[in-house]
């Protein structure tokens, strides 16, 4: 019997099992718009893919200023989900 692989990844200088981090979109005002499992890509780049299919699409995102982090989940609760959910304050700076 084999025992699952568990990868962890170092975030602020904090050890967390990659499973449970969230890769996040943000627009350029720092509202976060989207979010995927942190096992669904390695890197940025790759995870622009997840949420923008072209290139053409993430070339023009990235010069607005759009961009991806990799987030933990205590961070993914506390500024990620309000975005979300709508109750955040940069949809009214923006």
């Amino acid at each position: 019997m084999t025992t699952p692989l568990l990868l962890f990844v170092t975030l602020d200088g904090v050890n967390h099992p990659l499973a449970s981090c969230r890769w996040v979109r943000y627009d350029p005002n720092g509202c976060a718009t989207g979010s995927a499992p942190g096992t669904t890509a390695v890197d940025a780049d790759t995870a622009a893919t997840h949420f923008t299919s072209t290139r053409r699409d993430r070339a023009r995102e990235h010069r607005r200023g759009v961009r991806y982090r990799l987030v933990a989940l205590e961070e993914w609760r506390e500024h990620v989900k309000p975005c979300l959910l709508g109750e955040c304050t940069h949809q009214n700076a923006a």
